[in-house]
């Protein structure tokens, strides 16, 4: 969990002004379990728009501090959807006040790819090649239209449902799998050489 979200330093003063109630191991075990769970896919999410490391961190504490304003019962069934509308439209705001909707760099984004993947446990040429296998793809990925970027992002980094990247950007669901049938069809069409 990043050092700079933690639920339990919530000010008891602060949340009563909120309307929370006092603080208890019920009413933030299933805020903590959300950070725990989500926290580093809206990371990666709200910089893929801002660039900024720190920008992001703050739209995604904003966006854990929003979802401590809500109660459980009418979150827990959506949290994950909830948490990406609220960290998209936060990081929207950022953006316009900035000028800038920038993507993250491709070199990062790899990376972060490379990082995740099993590659500490692979030998240190499978290693490699999984990087630049993950630089190739990132790179391909950077040249798609925004729209199909962010779809990507929240289908393979963020693990949505069509219905739940539909609710996120407002799309349609099926306007979503087109979306996403066209940017991996785009994809394949780069990276697999035409036999």
């Amino acid at each position: 969990m990043n050092d700079d979200i933690k639920p339990d330093s919530v000010d008891p003063g602060i949340s009563a002004g909120m309307g929370l109630e006092e603080p208890d191991s019920t009413s933030t075990e299933w805020v903590r379990a959300a950070i725990e769970l989500h926290e580093g896919a809206l990371l990666r999410y709200a910089q893929h728009f801002v660039r900024d490391l720190e920008s992001a961190r703050d739209i995604v504490q904003d966006t854990f501090l929003q979802l401590c304003r809500q109660t459980n019962d009418e979150i827990r069934p959506r949290v994950a959807q909830w948490l990406f509308t609220v960290c998209r439209n936060r990081a929207i705001d950022v953006c316009r006040k900035e000028r800038r909707m920038k993507l993250a760099p491709e070199d990062q984004l790899a990376d972060e790819l490379a990082q995740n993947s099993e590659a500490s446990k692979l030998q240190p040429s499978a290693a490699m090649e999984r990087q630049e296998a993950a630089t190739g793809l990132m790179s391909q990925i950077s040249k798609l239209p925004d729209r199909q970027q962010e779809v990507l992002r929240l289908k393979f980094n963020a693990g949505l449902s069509y219905k739940e990247i539909a609710e996120v950007t407002g799309l349609t669901s099926s306007n979503v799998g087109f979306i996403l049938h066209t940017a991996i069809a785009k994809l394949r069409q780069r990276l697999v050489p035409a036999s």
